[in-house]
């Protein structure tokens, strides 16, 4: 009676797993902190060490891509996550939301978007049809998961990373 319910609770995890890491989902974050307010600033010394978090946080989980836009900002944010991976950035336009999202529902397989406080709560809405608030200048912190298909859902994840102020100035 035991090894059934065992191999039954097995089964079970197995499938959270599988749903966990279903090939139609969409890892959402904005770039990490920004060093100065110039058109194309790269990361702060807060900002690398943030994108290293994040790398840390998707060490075990898989992706088949990582988008980010031609920005300093945010190629330094996913480039982090793509060494780790043995991936490439791949390029995204940020005026170009549409063709962004229809090659992320063509991709079949998990991968992380890393954008801007005026275009992840967008392609978050895009992706899953679920209004999002917009982020402040301050927000740094969310990652936003849609799970796409039928019916989309959108799990948000505050990033447990906090960089201390006065030692990265």
């Amino acid at each position: 009676m035991k090894l059934n319910k065992l191999v039954a609770w097995f089964g079970a995890l197995s499938c959270l797993l599988a749903l966990q890491l279903s090939a139609d989902t969409v890892y959402l974050v904005r770039h990490a902190e920004k060093q100065g307010d110039s058109k194309d600033p790269p990361l702060s010394e807060c900002g690398r060490a943030r994108a290293q978090a994040l790398a840390d946080y998707f060490a075990n989980i898989p992706l088949a891509a990582v988008y980010a836009t031609p920005y300093q900002r945010t190629q330094q944010t996913a480039a982090a996550v793509a060494a780790a991976k043995q991936l490439s950035v791949t390029d995204y336009d940020p005026n170009q939301s549409g063709q962004l999202v229809a090659q992320l529902t063509a991709q079949g397989q998990p991968v992380l978007v890393v954008g801007h406080s005026n275009t992840v709560p967008q392609l978050v809405r895009l992706l899953s049809d679920i209004e999002m608030a917009a982020l402040t200048e301050q927000d740094y912190n969310l990652l936003y998961r849609v799970e796409l298909g039928p019916q989309p859902g959108v799990t948000l994840r505050r990033q447990t990373f906090e960089c201390d102020k006065q030692a990265s100035e």
